[in-house]
């Protein structure tokens, strides 16, 4: 289950760090200086892949040469004031309980051992065999007892797994720490986002625009 955002702003004409408010942490970012595109020595490509530290970027600068027709870019490694990610808000917990059982039935009630969720929690499932529907997706839950727990979707409506492949082992259910969200934000997971540092920008107000990717523990 992926999340993406993409957008465009105008920097200020001093150069200065921006902030965007994802609501998640992203796996991959990329920023393009369309106003500064084709100049000469601007920055005027750079992306965060995961794993990258913090103040990094690779990055693209647009470059001259008298032998060559027009401009090209040149790749390159920044290593300061790049992009660092941030995170001050609800995220991933390393809640989880195994999955022992999944009922065909309305709603769908999971079996899981001494699971120790609350209604109202939102969880990841994954790794279930034979009732294969119920991977990849986020839940609300609501606690039957101790060991089990039914199944609603984000809406709060009962999720039907009468139709659904028969149940025959595994899975794991992933709690998330917050599953208040904004409005038509569902998957957000918090105060999330990145920083792109002052060595991105020049001292102009140069239009941007950008694209941002996450990847869940449950998959794209």
């Amino acid at each position: 289950m992926s999340q993406y955002r993409f957008g465009t702003f105008t920097a200020p004409s001093t150069a200065a760090a921006q902030t965007i408010t994802l609501g998640f942490v992203p796996s991959k970012f990329k920023l393009v200086n369309y106003t500064g595109y084709a100049t000469a020595t601007v920055v005027s490509e750079a992306e965060f892949n995961y794993g990258m530290a913090a103040g990094y970027a690779l990055i693209k600068t647009t470059s001259t040469d008298a032998d060559v027709t027009g401009v090209y870019q040149v790749p390159s490694i920044l290593t300061s004031n790049g992009f660092t990610t941030f995170n001050t808000g609800a995220s991933w917990t390393a809640t989880q309980a195994t999955i022992s059982a999944a009922t065909k039935a309305n709603p769908c009630v999971i079996t899981a051992t001494a699971h120790g969720f609350s209604t109202g929690d939102t969880v990841t499932i994954s790794g279930v065999r034979g009732m294969t529907q119920l991977n990849a997706n986020r839940y609300l839950i609501t606690v039957v007892d101790a060991n089990s727990f039914s199944l609603r979707d984000l809406f709060g409506n009962a999720v039907d797994s009468s139709a659904y492949g028969t149940y025959t082992s595994g899975g794991i259910a992933n709690k998330i720490s917050s599953s208040s969200t904004p409005p038509g934000n569902q998957y957000d997971t918090g105060s999330s986002g990145i920083i792109l540092g002052t060595s991105l920008f020049r001292n102009n107000a140069d239009v941007f625009y950008w694209e941002a990717w996450t990847q869940t523990p449950t998959g794209w």
